[in-house]
């Protein structure tokens, strides 16, 4: 009987979240578990608000950004003959993955940690705090 029916990869392209996804994809493959791959385009610091027009073309380039970046995790399951869902968010990293473990009542969250995450150690202690599934770190 499979533990995992669906893992979870915040992925960004990183070394990491490559290590990552490889352990997340061979976990879906094991289990029979449906992976998810999730990039989040985040806006932290945000100084000059810009106008609702430039905003909106930012947010549609950061987005398209994010799209390509999941096509390398989209990639790798491929090779593996694992089906992998992918998903872009705005927002805070750590509330976005959060919010998608429960709505999409995710299993496992398997994460690279490194230089590219866009995760600062107190955001990744409250990502386990506030997760309500396991969370296997990678690097």
């Amino acid at each position: 009987m499979a533990v995992f029916k669906k893992i979870l990869v915040p992925y960004d392209g990183s070394p990491a979240s490559n290590s990552a996804a490889e352990k997340a994809i061979a976990l879906a493959a094991d289990q029979g578990a449906e992976l998810i791959g999730l990039k989040v385009v985040a806006f932290e610091g945000e100084v000059i608000p810009p106008s609702d027009r430039l905003w909106n073309t930012i947010v549609e380039d950061l987005q398209e950004r994010a799209k390509k970046t999941l096509d390398g995790l989209a990639q790798m399951a491929d090779n593996k003959g694992i089906p992998v869902t992918l998903e872009v968010k705005l927002g805070y990293v750590e509330e976005e993955i959060v919010a998608l473990v429960n709505s999409q009542e995710i299993d496992l969250i398997v994460m690279g940690i490194g230089d590219k995450i866009g995760m600062h150690r107190v955001s990744i202690r409250r990502l386990v705090m506030d997760s309500p599934c396991p969370l296997m770190m990678t690097h």
